[in-house]
């Protein structure tokens, strides 16, 4: 009898503990400011006390749905969308076991308002999103990173250990809603490729061309160095290498003057390497490390992912917006 009440109670509580961890979900709906719906952007359902990441990009309803789930504290985030969304967070949603919690999210207009035209990355990235097959290789047999490729940034960009004045100037330009940004005055817009943007590589054995909407990058493959004294500009001077099947881009020589990936400085002590890994048809993985000594204090390590975009060109560029905000520069 008292065998049969061991097992009556281990049965029980083995019943309360296996409900107090039944999964939970979370679901909801992405709008935007103007409660439309938002197709294609990913959302993301941070489990607080293990720090364990889940993804789902939303559907063409909008609606996004996480099962499964571990009850506990979750952090409900959107990152930076192509130049459309602001980034998204709601933080302190609590998951009871077994529960369905409904969570819909309002994303908002960055800088430039949601102005229509303004940002293809969304459309571009849905547009391909059933590409699928393996990565092509070059006559070579290195792997062809050739083709269109839809530009994204570090979802998350953080990180960046800086200097105090690095971190005071970044404040003042996210402050004065980034009046000083050299694209704004046709200047060059990137260190190295790393916005929402398309982007062609043409590749060949001893030299691969990036080429974007605002200008271009040659990488050298011929085995050279950098120059002993290089010229500083706004882009460097590239050099790569084949590390089995990842290219290794090395740039140095740059001016102090383009601003760096979250509104970063730097100082013409400033080094990249990349890593160019394409795993797939239709995704090229990217690992950055920047160093600089003058702006940072440790290595700022930063992950993109790009997807192919075979249908698609690089447009014509013209900059004619020499007087942005009026000029203020002058003033």
């Amino acid at each position: 009898m008292i065998r049969n009440g061991f097992a009556v109670a281990t049965f029980l509580f083995a019943s309360v503990a296996f409900a107090q961890n039944e999964p939970g979900t979370i679901t909801g709906t992405v709008t935007d400011p103007d409660k439309g719906i938002v197709v294609g952007v990913q959302v993301q359902a941070k489990h607080v006390a293990t720090a364990m990441v889940y993804k789902t990009d939303s559907s063409r309803t909008g609606a996004f749905t996480f099962s499964q789930l571990p009850p506990g504290m979750y952090e409900l985030s959107v990152p930076v969308t192509g130049f459309t969304f602001a980034p998204y967070i709601k933080k302190d949603l609590r998951l009871d076991a077994g529960q369905t919690l409904t969570a819909d999210i309002r994303l908002e207009w960055p800088i430039n308002l949601g102005t229509v035209g303004d940002d293809t990355f969304l459309t571009l990235r849905n547009r391909y999103a059933g590409l699928s097959g393996p990565a092509p290789h070059a006559l070579d047999g290195k792997p062809d990173l050739s083709g269109i490729w839809n530009g994204s940034p570090d979802p998350n960009p953080e990180g960046a250990s800086v200097l105090p004045w690095a971190a005071t100037l970044q404040k003042q330009r996210i402050g004065n809603n980034l009046r000083e940004l050299p694209s704004a005055y046709c200047l060059p817009g990137e260190v190295f490729p790393s916005a929402p943007l398309p982007y062609k590589i043409v590749q060949t054995p001893s030299l691969v061309v990036q080429l974007f909407e605002g200008g271009f990058r040659q990488v050298f493959l011929d085995g050279g160095g950098h120059p002993q004294d290089p010229d500083p500009t706004w882009r460097g001077h590239s050099i790569g290498r084949w590390e089995g099947d990842t290219l290794v881009i090395d740039t140095v020589g740059f001016n102090d003057k383009a601003w760096l990936p979250a509104f970063l400085p730097h100082t013409e002590q400033l080094h990249v390497v990349e890593r160019y890994h394409r795993p797939d048809l239709a995704h090229l993985n990217i690992d950055v490390s920047i160093e600089d000594p003058g702006t940072f204090t440790k290595p700022w390590q930063l992950h993109m992912v790009w997807t192919l975009a075979p249908g698609e060109e690089i447009g014509e560029f013209i900059c004619e917006n020499n007087k942005y905000f009026g000029d203020t520069r002058a003033k």
